[in-house]
Parts: structure tokens; sequence; C-alpha cells
């Protein structure tokens, strides 16, 4: 049997009803009486709320489900009293039936509690209006992939990221050369000057993000960069009320190789920059050392769209503050044939139009 979990809403101090996070205004409003909740004054009806929160009725079983209590778990509704399967890194959801925002209690205790979050700016009328632009913008997608059907799967996630900050010490060497060019009345002249270029540094990385969910692509994840930091809030279970979110399945240990890679080759590429005013540069050896390191746990928002489309699936994803989307999408067969055909029957057109005043 699946484990059976509490769910934890967020609800509004004067009606009752749930409360969701406003990216606007960065505050919890209620849609029933109008009511609007800074931080402070959610993170009080969260110690009210928990501190009346009764343990769930529901006893684990035990016996021959046994070994698939980590792979699937139910929570019940506390708004409709609905039974809902999630995965075991689902934190955050909503109930299918009365749409009622709730985050899974227990979920993100720990080891598994962010240590910051980073909230939504964009609401999903923006995404929206960002996914429609990008297929307005692109001639040889398909028709019907922009009806409702497809457009209207796009989910806010708040997605289980590290934040890598470090220390690392650099070294470069460079071959190098200046070639210039004269000449005279008889002769070019060509001159070569080839120089040995050293240098050296240290470099800091502050905040340096990688994904830490098995399901979600790294290189998508890694494109949707750059996020502002600067609007970075000491986590808080309130910010993932009208989302979805998920925890880390992966560590920052299990990150580290991946994340050393990009460290190298972007103190390589720093230090290669500062080699100008050459012809010429081959870059040689080059060295990176780490002196200190560490990494805090943190959800960034992202705009997610998994849709499938005449059997293929394709994944769209956007920057849930700064409104960067990237992605793949469908191309239609038949309007790449068209295309093919009016290039073709253009070039064809002016070749007989040149070969007409070449005569």
């Amino acid at each position: 049997m699946p484990e059976t979990q509490t769910t934890l809403t967020y609800d509004c101090p004067r009606c009752g009803a749930a409360l969701s996070f406003n990216s606007d205004s960065q505050k919890w409003d209620c849609a029933f009486c109008n009511g609007s909740f800074t931080a402070e004054e959610m993170e009080e009806i969260l110690r009210q709320q928990q501190a009346a929160q009764v343990d769930d009725p529901l006893e684990q079983c035990e016996g021959a489900g046994e070994d698939h209590a980590e792979e699937v778990t139910v929570y019940t509704c506390p708004s409709c009293g609905a039974q809902i399967l999630t995965d075991q890194n689902t934190t955050a959801t909503f109930c299918v039936f009365c749409h009622n925002p709730a985050v899974i209690a227990g979920r993100l205790e720990g080891a598994f509690r962010p240590a910051y979050v980073l909230p939504f700016v964009l609401k999903k009328e923006h995404a929206l209006q960002a996914l429609e632009g990008l297929c307005k913008k692109k001639p040889l997608l398909p028709r019907d992939f922009t009806s409702t059907h497809h457009i209207e799967k796009l989910s806010g996630l708040y997605a289980p990221f590290w934040l890598f900050d470090c220390q690392v010490d650099a070294s470069l060497s460079a071959r190098a050369e200046r070639i210039t060019s004269w000449s005279d009345s008889s002769y070019r002249y060509t001159k070569t000057d080839v120089y040995q270029i050293e240098r050296a540094g240290e470099i800091s990385f502050s905040h340096l993000p990688a994904d830490g969910s098995k399901g979600l692509d790294d290189s998508m994840m890694q494109a949707l960069e750059p996020f502002n930091f600067g609007q970075i809030k000491p986590f808080s279970m309130a910010y993932l009320s009208g989302y979805l979110a998920e925890r880390y399945d992966e560590s920052a240990r299990d990150l580290a190789a991946r994340v050393h890679q990009r460290i190298e080759s972007t103190s390589r590429m720093l230090l290669r920059d500062t080699v100008a005013g050459y012809t010429n540069v081959s870059p040689g050896n080059c060295s990176v050392s780490m002196r200190s390191e560490r990494a805090d746990y943190a959800m960034l928002p992202v705009w997610l769209l998994n849709t499938k489309y005449k059997g293929e699936t394709y994944h769209l994803a956007m920057n849930g503050q700064t409104g960067k989307m990237v992605g793949r999408l469908p191309m239609s067969k038949g309007r790449l044939a068209a295309w093919f055909g009016g290039v073709s029957g253009i070039l064809f057109a002016v070749s007989m139009l040149i070969g007409g005043l070449i005569k």
C-alpha cells in the first residue's frame, strides 16, 4: 500500500478559503474575501495551523505493498477529502477535484528543507503570452499545436536547485602571435612577434545553480539562466502555495563533478578573455584549484510545458522570474514542403530571368 501523509493548506484567517501566492504583489491573496497577507503574517498562520493540526487517522499498511512505499504516496485533501497519489519527491500540488493548493507535510523537513526560495515574478498569463509569441515566430509550426489542448498544459514548478559558492585559484599559459604586414615599391613584408602569455588569479563563484532533479533536463535548466539572486528569500513553505514543487533526488555531492567541470571551463574562458590585442592565440595548460566550496539548497521558479504531439513529447521551460524561454517545438512537414516548394519556385523564376537577360 502507498504511504499516507497529511497535507497542509494555507487558509485565510478571515474567511477560511485557500490562499495563493501573488507574484505581482509578492503577497498571499484570498480570492473570496480579497484579503492579502505578507510573508511574516503567513509564517504566523503556519505556526497556528501546525499547532492545531492532528495526525492523520489512516495508518500505514504493512506487507506486500511495502516495497512501493517510497514510490507512491497518498495525500488527503483537507478541503474536499479526496485522496490523491503523488510520487515521493512531490512537495506541493493541487487537488484535481476541488483545485485546492496543498503542501505535503513532512516532505520538506530536515535535510530536505531548502535554505532559500526565489519567488515567482511572472504569472501563468505571462508564460502563456510568451509561448504564444514564440509560436507566432515559427512559420513551420503545426497550426493545431497552438490549440488550448496543448498550450494550457503549462505548470508553475518550484524546482530543486543547489546553489554553489566557491573560491578557485586559476592559471593559464598561452602562445600568442602579433602579425604586422607592410610593403614598399618592391616587396611585401610580414613580421610575426611571438609571446608566451601567463595569466593567474583568484575567481569567486556565488550562487552557481545546478538542478537537483533527475526528472529535469540539465541543459534546459542551465539555459534558463541567469536568475536574479538579489531577490532570493529565506525559505518558507508559504511560497509554494498555488504552485507545484519537487524536492531534490540528486544531492550536492551527486552534482559536484558536473559543477566542477562548469567552474573549470568558465575559469578557463575568463582567463582566456584577458588575452587581447593579438592576431592569434593558442591556449596551453590551464590549472584550476578549488580552495573552498559550499552548496545551499534552494527552490527556483520555472514554468514547464510537457506535451505530446502526434506521439512525440516536447518540452519547453520558462524562467519564472525573467521570462527567458527555452525548448523545442514540432515542425509541420506540410508547411515545410510548401515553404520549400515556394522557395524553389522563386529560385527557378530568378534563374529563368537571369538566363533571359544573359541571352
